[in-house]
């Protein structure tokens, strides 16, 4: 098991929520569980002000964004914005939000100032 985890997020809230809205998961998988140290890098613009602008921007920009990078085509894609679909190509199968962690300062969030990733 790796002592060191660095991922980016999709969301973070000004209310310390990190949210992540992935595919298969293993990204948040990491995250929770696992290796000694988590870093996580973002960019400004991932800073919402609340959970709820925290999710929308997981759901309408990060998502379809992931989809055009992965190569699928689900309706968010063509839409630029979430439609809650059923679809087999769809890239937000995991929607994970984490509020806090067991292990104090496992988790490390550094923030660029600069826009960074979608």
């Amino acid at each position: 098991m790796a002592d060191w985890y660095i991922t980016g997020t999709n969301a973070v809230s000004k209310e310390g929520h990190i949210v992540n809205i992935d595919h298969s998961g293993n990204r948040a998988a990491a995250m929770i569980y696992g290796p000694d140290n988590v870093i996580i890098v973002i960019g400004r613009n991932k800073i919402c002000d609340t959970l709820d602008d925290a999710v929308k921007r997981a759901r309408n920009i990060s998502a379809p964004m992931n989809a055009k990078r992965a190569g699928y085509n689900p309706p968010c894609l063509q839409l630029n914005r979430c439609v809650d679909c059923k679809s087999d190509e769809r890239v937000c199968f995991n929607l994970v939000i984490i509020e806090g962690q067991f292990v104090k300062d496992r988790m490390k969030l550094f923030i660029v100032d600069e826009e960074a990733g979608f």
